[in-house]
């Protein structure tokens, strides 16, 4: 099985998307393992090559990639916290 990246590659016919699309925080189900990565890149891009304006992102994920949110953080410890804080 390959492992889940959160930062796949973008292919932008017109540029660079604006972010990416994840879950809300809420439909994590408070239970499963958490992992998460600082998202990189250069600058304001992510290592796959998306937008998000500034580089204080994160992505938060359950194994697999069966949840997976993008999140303000500046580090991974940081988002992992808000996303046990406001799961429903």
């Amino acid at each position: 099985m390959a492992r889940f990246n959160p930062f796949e590659n973008v292919n932008g016919r017109y540029g660079a998307p604006m972010g990416r699309h994840g879950h809300d925080v809420e439909s994590y189900d408070g239970e499963s393992k958490l992992y998460a990565r600082h998202c990189g890149g250069d600058g304001y891009y992510d290592r796959g090559g998306a937008y998000w304006g500034h580089s204080k992102v994160c992505a938060v994920w359950t194994r697999g990639g069966d949840f997976c949110a993008y999140v303000e953080a500046y580090t991974p410890a940081a988002a992992v916290a808000f996303v046990k804080q406001h799961a429903a």
